[in-house]
């Protein structure tokens, strides 16, 4: 029951007229170059649209979330929250540091109802146990298509 679409996702986004439960994006241009389309306002407004009632947005994030380091993280975090009622981030390999850089997984839900993060699966049981519970930084502006410096946000990472 689950189908996949491989092409440019604004492209798709902005052609589709189907509504979707799930939206996965796990877009890299290079091993840490983000394609900055897929990172903005408009963007995620039409991940909003496309989506079903109950639907949820998860995408795999390669960063930090503190510091200097985390300044993509932040500035996607605050743009989806600007879209979204719900936005949670999942840091996968060491999920007490927020200064260490590893795969984040951001999740974004549609609806306003509180979700339960437990699961029957033990495996994805552990992972739910990885929400970050730590205030994020709101202090950068919000990912637009005019403002988008998401590799300058990158290339503090190196």
């Amino acid at each position: 029951r689950l189908t996949s679409y491989h092409e440019d996702g604004r492209t798709f986004l902005n052609r589709t007229e189907n509504t979707y439960d799930v939206i996965f994006g796990d877009a890299f241009q290079a091993f840490y170059a983000i394609p900055h389309q897929l990172t903005t306002l408009e963007a995620i407004t039409k991940m909003y649209d496309k989506l079903s009632e109950n639907g949820l947005v998860i995408l795999n994030i390669i960063s930090t979330i503190e510091g200097d380091t985390g300044k993509f993280l932040q500035a996607e975090y605050k743009t989806f929250k600007k879209i979204f009622p719900q936005v949670y981030i999942f840091p996968v390999q060491y999920p007490e540091n927020g200064q260490l850089l590893q795969n984040i997984i951001l999740v974004a839900l549609k609806s306003e109802q509180l979700p339960v993060f437990t699961n029957i699966d033990p495996v994805l049981n552990q992972y739910l146990k990885h929400l970050w519970k730590n205030e994020i930084p709101k202090t950068l502006p919000v990912l637009t298509d005019d403002f988008a410096p998401v590799d300058q946000y990158i290339m503090k990472l190196f």
